[in-house]
């Protein structure tokens, strides 16, 4: 491993741990924000919005082998993204509780597209 791979993906742990963290914390952003949420599904949204995407956006830095090809890195970015934000999602689910009918929703189109681009993704893999 390059010293250059080497901080790419302690960079990435970093910024997901930061995520993770948020994710746990939904406070912070409340605060930041300034403004309270009403209902359980506006914290799950808090956690998965801000915490999730962070997460996914560092999972994303540590994995992303290269730019190019450039389809293998959006279908990775979307992958990583989503996979952040619906893991955000269903530990709202665990903590919160009673989502709402548009979270469960958001969780099933969360999950298929990170199978849709790890399909992908796999599919190119073995087309070379």
């Amino acid at each position: 491993m390059t010293v250059r791979r080497g901080v790419q993906i302690a960079l990435g742990l970093l910024v997901a741990a930061v995520g993770a963290y948020l994710v746990f914390s939904p406070e912070v952003i409340r605060d930041l924000l300034g403004r309270r949420p009403a209902t359980s599904s506006d914290w799950i949204n808090l956690r998965a919005s801000f915490g999730g995407t962070l997460a996914g956006l560092g999972a994303f830095v540590a994995w992303w082998p290269a730019p190019r090809p450039w389809l293998r890195s959006g279908l990775g970015l979307l992958l990583w993204t989503m996979a952040g934000i619906g893991l955000a999602r269903a530990i709202g689910f665990a903590i919160d509780g009673h989502p709402d009918a548009r979270q469960y929703l958001w969780i099933a189109a969360e999950a298929a597209i990170v199978v849709a681009c790890a399909v992908a993704l796999r599919r190119r893999r073995h087309d070379r």
